[in-house]
C-alpha cells in the first residue's frame, strides 16, 4: 500500500471499530440528550462537505474530493453517537428500535462515503460522483423525514 493512503487505511479501520462498538452498546440503555447540539453540528459538517462535494468530483479535485469525504465520514461518527431529540416524541417501547434505525441510517452513509472515497482513490471519479449525488443525497433526504423534528431540532 502506498504510504500517501496509509492515513486514510487508518482513519477507515478506526471508523468501522467505532461504528461496531456503538452498535454494541445496549439499545435500551439510551439516554435522552438535553439538546442536539452534537448532532446539529455534525449535519452542519456533513452539509458542507456534501455541498463541496456537488460540484463534482474530478482527477482535477481529487485531494479536495478526498478531504471533504473525509470531513463528511468524520461528522457521521459525531452524529452517530448521539441521540436524535426526536426519540423523546416516539412511545418508550419503540424507542430504541427508532434509535437503532437512526444509528442505521447514518452507517449506510458512512458505508457509501467510504465507497466514494474508495473510488476516487481508484480514479473512478464518475462512480464517486454518483455516490455522493445519489446515494448521499438521497438519504438525507429520507433521514431527515424519518429523523429530523419540526424547526429542525
Amino acid at each position: 500500500m502506498p504510504q500517501r493512503l496509509l492515513p486514510l487505511a487508518l482513519f477507515a479501520s478506526c471508523a468501522a471499530l467505532i461504528g461496531l462498538w456503538c452498535l454494541s452498546r445496549t439499545a435500551h440503555a439510551v439516554a435522552m440528550p438535553p439538546g442536539n447540539e452534537t448532532i446539529a453540528k455534525s449535519m452542519q459538517q456533513m452539509n458542507d462537505a456534501l455541498e463541496a462535494l456537488s460540484k463534482g468530483i474530478t482527477a482535477a479535485n481529487r485531494e479536495a474530493a478526498l478531504e471533504e469525504l473525509a470531513k463528511f465520514e468524520s461528522a457521521v461518527i459525531g452524529a452517530k453517537a448521539a441521540v436524535p431529540a426526536s426519540a423523546t416524541k416516539v412511545d418508550e417501547k419503540k424507542r430504541a428500535a427508532f434509535v437503532a434505525d437512526y444509528r442505521k441510517t447514518l452507517i449506510d452513509a458512512l458505508d457509501f462515503a467510504a465507497a466514494a472515497e474508495r473510488a476516487v482513490i481508484d480514479g473512478k471519479y464518475k462512480d464517486a460522483d454518483t455516490l455522493v449525488r445519489n446515494k448521499l443525497g438521497g438519504l438525507k433526504s429520507t433521514g431527515h423525514g424519518k429523523f429530523k423534528t419540526e424547526g429542525g431540532k
